[in-house]
């Protein structure tokens, strides 16, 4: 029998030993991934017990049971640290949730409680906070034609960082074309063809504009600022080889900035202007405030530690209306940290925003920084004025700020936090997870450098065995054959559905639905139905993000010698099917309506144009031609292709041997790698390498050589995030049906073992001595006889070692 001890963290942050009844049957379930339900990623749980209602557990959960006590009862709204044990060694480390008190005769009996794994961490502190809330203050930049024209062709800089704020070439309105001929051409808005002199069609009036983008930020970043926001307390495991967000799958993926359909700000018909106030400067009153370099913050830098309990410290920034804008509709905002704090929206007069806080609170409120901004759709002057205060034992100390007037005729500044799609953190995260089917799992492990950091990582990566597995996470063996009771042992198929369906949200987008009609299917989506099931349901796997069908542009004059290739300009469209021409307008322009999208993914490529009678045609402070862009991708590289790029290799076969391709005069090691692409340009068959054997010689998947047939060799990019099979919009080829399309690099050998007829869940009870117990991770392996098995599931009585084990044999 084990003695089972359970840890509390107290009010004071002191983990305290409860005491347990000695009956009590604690159990822990343990999961990962459930077989059963492959799109959630589980953690260890317990069923509900219960603790008695002793003095030492009275003084734990301090008055639960008298609603009216407030003032320092135990808030059961919230988990609490805890730490299981079996005979003093540490089992799990997660937290506690207080379900109930059972009273009698007034007085408490015993607290029901349930105990979870920490990876719950994740969705518990993040609740049902929105992507906006996270501080994104950093990336804030001037918002003009020359900045936006930095950013479509190397970044915005911060600092010499031009990869986390990106301007993709993905227009919300203007239909983009490209046509060379100087005249007899279109005459609509939007061809992108540079003609350094008017005449024709294709002068600067026709050109891009920086109002017809917007910006991207770079996924990477909003993990990071997950992780450095001091609300959440999480952490994620980096560095490690197997670590999915170090990984090249999500290296260079960017989350478009689109809020609102149409332009920047949201506005369809008037262009929002934003001022960020700045230039704040002291004016009169104690001196106890802070101003940032930039002269856009202010902060408290003197208010006492604790003690008022009537004063209080604040803040009050005014907008005044300059004669004759008095009626101008405006919205104030002030942002603490970054992240919208208070906001007075719509109004017109006089009006102003503020902030006060309690002294007993305002350690969280000394040297938080704030920053005010003003918004409108319509030309606005004004004045602004900051009053500071402190309100000390009844004496008011005051500081006033001054700055420049605020004129508001363009927006000037983009503020990330307000373009950031509107979408939660924990669906952005599950949507990451369920795209490229990951799990995460905290690090319990005392003496790990990433002690109570919680790792992400490819399932496939997570459960393969140790010969293949990193060794950050490796995987071991356990033999529990001597532990097994043989007496009862049900076994049960894996699968209670029929298919699986990999979907993106509903498309609005124009390209989108124009595949969808014309091949009866949505581009990206997937469904996986196994030949010979006909029990179950279909199972739908369903991110919270939208997927774009990009379009590599070709060149509208056939009379162009190079007119049968495409352009080196690729491009996204977030306009739907609404046809809204103006052919009154002066240039024409020939768009469609544009449309609000759930939140979109791609790959961000910065991408050299290699003809310089094919650049961008820009129109900003001066009409240029762009030979760089960040072209917007479904996959993360370029690759190469058999139509328009260069080949790895070309030449013609030497001999002729059964799935090869033999070539005396290449030297193959140096570059080909499994899963290349091999076209045999003779006959237009083609195959995919499965081993590179020597300089001479490639092994293929098909045999499609006889000696003297010619041959290029090309590579697929490595991901995409098409969940199926697609021609990849850059290279015009599907690689003979094997892009790394998401199901098949994430999701294929997975899936393809579950629903394979050998495969089983085998339901039986072992009891496992601590040696185990205490040491086994989810992705370990046990042995049973000469058979080896995977851990779907394990519900462990902690005081016997007496468990429940749903277990898959491996195939």
């Amino acid at each position: 029998m084990n003695k089972v001890i359970l840890y509390i963290k107290d009010s004071d942050s002191v983990y305290q030993a409860v005491d347990l009844f000695s009956d009590e049957t604690i159990s822990v379930t343990s999961k990962i991934q459930d077989i059963r339900d492959i799109s959630k990623v589980f953690t260890d749980f317990s069923q509900s017990f219960t603790l008695p209602a002793s003095s030492k557990n009275n003084k734990i959960f301090r008055h639960f049971y008298n609603y009216f006590i407030s003032e320092g009862a135990f808030d059961a709204r919230k988990k609490v640290d805890a730490v299981l044990e079996i005979n003093y060694i540490p089992f799990r480390r997660g937290k506690i949730f207080l379900n109930s008190v059972k009273m009698k005769d007034n007085k408490p009996f015993a607290y029901n409680v349930t105990f979870f794994g920490n990876t719950v961490t994740l969705k518990d502190s993040l609740g049902d906070d929105e992507l906006n809330q996270l501080n994104f203050s950093q990336f804030n930049h001037s918002y003009g034609s020359d900045e936006v024209r930095d950013g479509l062709t190397t970044g915005v800089n911060f600092s010499g960082n031009t990869t986390s704020i990106i301007y993709p070439l993905i227009t919300h309105t203007k239909r983009l074309y490209f046509d060379s001929r100087n005249s007899g051409g279109h005459s609509l808005d939007g061809n992108l063809h540079y003609q350094s002199t008017g005449g024709g069609s294709n002068n600067s009036n026709l050109a891009l504009e920086y109002t017809d983008l917007k910006p991207a930020i770079k996924a990477s970043d909003i993990i990071n600022a997950i992780e450095d926001s001091p609300k959440y307390n999480i952490s994620f495991v980096t560095g490690d080889d197997d670590d999915f967000f170090d990984s090249t799958a999500f290296s260079n993926l960017y989350l478009w900035l689109s809020r609102n359909k149409g332009v920047l700000g949201g506005a369809e018909s008037a262009e929002e202007k934003i001022k960020v106030l700045e230039d704040w400067q002291y004016d009169s009153g104690d001196d106890f405030v802070s101003i940032s370099s930039d002269g856009q913050e202010v902060f408290f830098t003197d208010i006492p530690a604790s003690g008022v309990p009537f004063g209080s410290v604040g803040l009050n920034c005014t907008i005044t209306p300059s004669s004759g804008y008095e009626d101008v509709q405006y919205t104030i905002q002030m942002y603490r940290e970054g992240v919208l704090w208070v906001e007075t929206s719509n109004v017109t007069g006089t009006n102003a925003v503020s902030y006060n806080t309690q002294f007993f609170a305002n350690t969280t409120f000394n040297n938080k920084r704030f920053k005010f901004i003003v918004r409108s759709n319509s030309q606005f002057l004004f004045t602004p004025t900051l009053n500071m205060f402190d309100l000390l034992s009844f004496t008011p100390r005051q500081q006033f700020l001054d700055c420049n007037p605020g004129v508001l005729t363009a927006q000037s500044e983009v503020i990330i936090n307000e373009e950031i799609p509107k979408m939660k953190i924990i669906d952005f995260l599950s949507g990451i997870f369920n795209m490229f089917n990951l799990t995460a799992f905290f690090i319990g492990d005392m003496n790990s450098p990433n002690f109570g950091k919680i790792k992400v990582m490819k399932l496939d990566e997570f459960y393969a065995p140790t010969d293949t597995s990193s060794d950050a996470y490796p995987s071991n063996v356990y033999d529990i054959t001597k532990y097994i009771d043989s007496t009862e042992t049900d076994v049960e198929a894996t699968i209670p559905f029929s298919e699986i369906n990999f979907k993106y949200q509903e498309a609005k987008t124009l390209l989108m639905k124009q595949h969808s009609e014309a091949f009866n299917s949505e581009f990206g989506d997937e469904e996986f139905k196994p030949e010979g099931v006909d029990r179950g349901k279909p199972y739908d796997v369903k991110v919270p993000f939208e997927h774009f069908k990009f379009e590599r542009l070709f060149d509208d004059d056939t009379s162009n010698i190079i007119a049968d290739t495409p352009t080196d300009i690729q491009w996204g469209y977030s306009a739907g099917d609404n046809f809204k021409p103006k052919p009154e307008a002066d240039p024409k322009t020939g768009n469609y309506e544009p449309v609000l999208t759930s939140p979109m993914l791609f790959y961000g490529i910065n991408t050299t144009i290699s003809n310089a009678s094919r650049y961008i045609n820009w129109t900003g402070t001066s009409h240029q031609a762009l030979s760089t862009y960040w072209r917007p991708s479904n996959t993360n590289e370029t690759g190469s292709n058999p139509n328009y790029n260069s080949p790895l290799y070309s030449g013609t076969t030497t001999s002729t041997t059964a799935n090869k391709l033999v070539d005396s005069s290449q030297s193959f090691l140096s570059t080909v790698e499994v899963g290349d692409f091999v076209l045999n340009t003779t006959d237009s068959t083609s195959a995919l390498v499965t081993a590179v054997d020597s300089n001479t010689t490639l092994s293929l998947d098909l045999d499609i050589f006889v000696s003297g047939e010619n041959y290029k060799v090309y590579r697929k990019p490595s991901f995409t995030l098409n969940f199926d099979n697609e021609i990849d919009e850059w290279n015009l080829t599907d690689y003979s049906g094997e892009t790394s399309s998401l199901f098949s690099k994430f999701y294929k050998t997975y899936i393809e073992d579950a629903f394979n007829a050998k495969k089983r869940i085998f339901k039986l009870t072992a009891h496992l001595p601590n040696s185990i117990l205490l040491n086994y991770k989810m992705n370990d392996r046990f042995q049973i006889g000469d058979k080896v098995f995977t851990i779907n599931s394990i519900d462990t009585n902690l005081k016997t070692g007496e468990s429940k084990l749903e277990l898959l044999n491996v195939l």
